[in-house]
């Protein structure tokens, strides 16, 4: 398929850059209906686009820069010179926690957490599209070869010509996000009209639950996604250079996503405790959280790399994601006020 959509004299536009303005927009319109509903004026958004779209641009290319070097001139390079490389959504996710707490400091908003709340389903939607966008190019593609004819299609396989020539069907990763993240953004809507105003127990703000679920549903999905592709931002270190055959197969969405559950586990399980105090299910959600963890990179992502038994090893992967995600989640209600009415609300 053509990549370039328009080309004139020295300009030239492509098909992905078309869709990812797309999503921007998308998702700006989407976060621009939903944080009135809480009597909030539209100007914090206003002021948060901008700074959110140059900080996502400049940290999703530099960590694509730091994982692809070879890609590259430079960094400089990298920033200035978008017609080569690619990007991580991670640096995405950064770039809008600090545009929502430049926001904050100007004190447009009353909290960065509401103002979070409101962006995360609008940037959920967002990268939905930019993954969508893979469609006219060669990036987020599997490893994994395709072989049954009934699967050569959307949404489980793209073609893919390799440097002989040769035609095969490889795991059409972009598509399947694509459509995860389309569901994360059904439900994250669901879950701000529903829960964002739940009460926690005294002393944790409500403010930025929706966000906390953002993270927790994208991470599941980035952690089993990025293990099927096969350009993968995976980590190396420039000065400690003995920890880079420990470290070339992690991945740099994957250890970020495993870090920002863990956080939210953390925040959470505080806040349960301080409200309810130790309990046994304190423990048992610790060991199963530890135990998920276990199957995710051990039984999942250690063994796919050695073993190549995709189909049973990301079963366990899957299976452990979600039983991770629902302990977070888990704790989660345990955090919220017991005296809590919808019908005051309403």
């Amino acid at each position: 398929m053509n990549e370039i959509a328009v080309f004139t004299g020295n300009l030239t536009i492509y098909w992905s850059a078309i869709v990812i303005c797309l999503g921007i927009a998308a998702g700006l319109c989407l976060t621009l209906a939903l944080y009135p509903m809480d009597h909030q004026h539209n100007t914090a958004v206003w002021v948060f686009f901008p700074i959110a779209v140059v900080l996502s641009v400049l940290f999703s290319r530099t960590i694509h820069w730091y994982s692809h070097i070879e890609q590259y001139e430079s960094l400089l390079k990298s920033i200035t010179d978008y017609s080569t490389g690619g990007y991580c959504i991670q640096g995405i996710i950064l770039g809008v926690f600090l545009a929502a707490a430049i926001v904050r400091l100007f004190h447009l908003a009353p909290t960065a957490g509401e103002l979070l709340d409101a962006v995360a389903p609008g940037l959920a939607l967002c990268l939905a599209l930019i993954r969508l966008s893979s469609l006219f190019n060669l990036n987020c593609r599997g490893r994994i070869v395709i072989l049954n004819s009934a699967y050569q299609r959307l949404p489980f396989a793209v073609s893919w010509t390799d440097a002989a020539g040769n035609v095969e069907f490889r795991l059409a990763t972009f598509f399947l996000e694509f459509l995860a993240l389309l569901v994360i953004t059904v439900i994250l809507c669901v879950f701000f009209f529903r829960h964002r105003s739940e009460p926690l127990w005294e002393g944790f703000p409500n403010q930025g639950n929706v966000m906390r679920m953002f993270l927790i549903l994208v991470g599941i999905v980035e952690i089993i996604a990025d293990s099927t592709r096969y350009d993968s931002a995976l980590m190396h270190f420039f000065l400690i250079k003995k920890l880079n055959p420990y470290a070339s197969f992690i991945s740099i969405a994957q250890v970020f996503s495993a870090v920002m559950i863990l956080l939210v586990f953390i925040r959470y399980m505080r806040c349960s405790v301080k409200a309810n105090g130790w309990s046994w299910y304190h423990i048992l959600a610790i060991l199963v959280f530890i135990a998920s963890l276990v199957g995710i990179g051990f039984f999942g992502e250690y063994r796919v790399q050695r073993t190549a038994q995709y189909v049973r090893c990301y079963i366990w992967q899957g299976s452990s994601l979600l039983v991770l995600a629902s302990t977070v989640i888990g704790i989660y209600a345990t955090c919220v006020a017991r005296d809590y009415d919808y019908d005051d609300e309403e």
